[in-house]
């Protein structure tokens, strides 16, 4: 599924151990409970974070308080590396969805190091290019309807798992259980449209939810039908 290429979440120092040890040797290691704030919107960016275990939740809040969801960072990922690089303010807010390792980099270390090891800025020139194709995704599922941003969010969680041909056409279950209110954040919703558009999936044999835990009982089918309309 080339098309969905910058979905692939790989561990950012995957092939650069010597990199990597470097960078956690000169990070201070963080352990941090479920719903920790990491940083806030409007924050210094003097620092970057990897996360060694557990998972972060990326989002903002307009003036009424209501909260965006815009990514889930996973173990092996990077996050906050922009701000680092433009030394600019946070643009989002950052908080742990469940108990997180983190390793926490200055902006100092961090530029130093890529002035010294190429490896390691070929691996964030890489990392940007994803996010920005996953950013224009974004923007382009809020034009679309519930039902279309929701397909698009379930592959791109189950994305990982979907590592051969042979996995698109079997059943895959999303590897987080996230509630319905966070799946309607992170589609621009409510709970109970993403509730009633869920149903829509299992009646249409796409999915089988029970909880928070959901299948997708065939991948590839549910790609077709978001990439030609017929959702």
């Amino acid at each position: 599924m080339d098309t969905y290429w910058h979905l692939e979440k790989e561990d950012f120092f995957k092939g650069i151990a010597e990199v990597k040890s470097l960078f956690l040797k000169n990070a201070q290691c963080l352990e941090l409970p479920k719903n920790e704030m990491v940083f806030l919107e409007g924050d210094a960016g003097d620092s970057c974070f990897y996360i060694e275990s557990g998972l972060i939740r990326i989002f903002c809040m307009d003036r009424t308080g209501k909260e965006m969801t815009f990514s889930l960072r996973m173990k092996g990922e990077i996050f906050g590396i922009s701000e680092v690089l433009n030394n600019s303010p946070r643009k989002a807010c950052a908080q742990t969805a469940s108990a997180s390792v983190l390793y926490a980099i200055n902006r100092q270390d961090f530029e130093a190091m890529l002035q010294e090891h190429y490896p390691l800025a070929r691996s964030v020139i890489t990392l940007l290019g994803r996010r920005l194709r996953q950013m224009g995704d974004l923007v382009r599922r809020q034009n679309s309807d519930v039902a279309n941003r929701l397909a698009s969010l379930l592959i791109s969680l189950a994305y990982e798992t979907l590592r051969t041909t042979e996995a698109w056409n079997q059943p895959c279950e999303i590897p987080l259980n996230i509630p319905q209110e966070q799946l309607a954040s992170m589609v621009g919703s409510t709970q109970p449209t993403v509730s009633a558009t869920l149903q829509q999936f299992r009646n249409a044999g796409l999915i089988v939810a029970s909880g928070r835990r959901i299948v997708l009982l065939n991948p590839i089918e549910m790609i077709y039908r978001l990439d030609h309309n017929l959702l």
